[in-house]
């Protein structure tokens, strides 16, 4: 797959090019749908899929008072893209002097001039362009002028309700992970870097990589199932994750730690993706460590149980 960042990387256009449009946040169903749609139309016309995305999120720079907090970041997005078969990806910095371009300007510089697009996939309420003016009504009239057919597909819902990042967000913060599991078509995901922690989980027989997240959305405190995943060097591990304060040995910052079952070696320094299978139990004080270790062992034993039937 080619990725380009910044409005100047796109020097000479892609073959054929059949286009999607949008921030796809968490790459959820409805997501899915319309990068498969891409892939598949242009297939059929043998041209070149091609996602155009944003980054940072439009909200964090119109609104920022309410934006959204992020689902995954930019490199996850992009690799949840190609894994879909997307050939380009193109990444425009939005910024303040973009957020103005009016709606016919995106359609003309960057899907016509740019990128000479022979087909627009995007969903039935896609708006864009300066104050989301842009509309199906108004695509449909300039796409002939430009030579791009526009292709909308209606919303994917689940539960009788539109499948959404805003509402995957939700779910997720109330600790509903099997229904926004339903809507992502796959675990919730939390995102990091393994940083040295103080030892505590090797004395109590279940070493652990400490993590220091950089996701914005976050299950509730307490103990859970999880994979652990290293896309550089393409390992993936079961394990046990606490996100918690760690009561017993004095309530302090939010931490995370992964015991990695099957593993042996060392993680320190490397960025990894937690998939947030199932929650095991609240995350309690013990009353010595002695029976928070057969606590955790306990844990172990229903993670691998948990874990298999995934």
């Amino acid at each position: 797959m080619r990725i380009l960042h910044g409005l100047r990387a796109m020097e000479r256009p892609p073959r054929r090019a059949v286009v999607s449009v949008g921030v796809f946040d968490g790459v959820h169903l409805a997501h899915q749908r319309l990068i498969r749609a891409t892939v598949a139309v242009a297939a059929q016309v043998r041209g070149t899929s091609v996602v155009v995305t944003f980054d940072p999120d439009p909200q964090t720079v119109l609104d920022p008072s309410h934006a959204q907090p992020r689902l995954m970041p930019l490199d996850a997005r992009v690799r949840l893209l190609q894994e879909l078969g997307v050939q380009w990806v193109w990444v425009i910095p939005f910024t303040p002097s973009f957020s103005r371009m009016t709606p016919e300007a995106f359609v003309q510089r960057i899907l016509a001039q740019r990128l000479h697009a022979i087909r627009l996939v995007v969903g039935e309420q896609f708006a864009f362009g300066s104050g989301r003016r842009g509309d199906m009504p108004l695509l449909r009239r300039l796409g002939p002028r430009y030579g791009i057919t526009v292709v909308a597909l209606p919303h994917v819902r689940r539960g009788g309700l539109p499948v959404s990042s805003s509402r995957i967000r939700r779910l997720i913060s109330d600790g509903r992970l099997s229904q926004a599991r339903q809507l992502l078509g796959r675990p919730p995901e939390l995102f990091g870097t393994v940083v040295r922690g103080l030892g505590r989980g090797r004395r109590l027989g279940f070493p652990t990589a400490n993590i220091r997240l950089t996701s914005d959305v976050m299950p509730p405190q307490g103990v859970y199932a999880v994979t652990v995943e290293d896309h550089t060097r393409r390992q993936r591990w079961p394990g046990v994750m606490n996100l918690g304060v760690r009561p017993t040995f004095g309530a302090g910052a939010l931490v995370c730690e992964v015991h990695l079952l099957k593993f042996s070696g060392r993680v320190l320094g490397r960025s990894v993706k937690i998939a947030v299978h199932a929650w095991l139990r609240h995350e309690r004080c013990f009353p010595s460590w002695q029976l928070l270790s057969r606590q955790i062992g306990r844990d172990v034993a229903r993670a691998r149980r948990v874990l298999s039937a995934a």
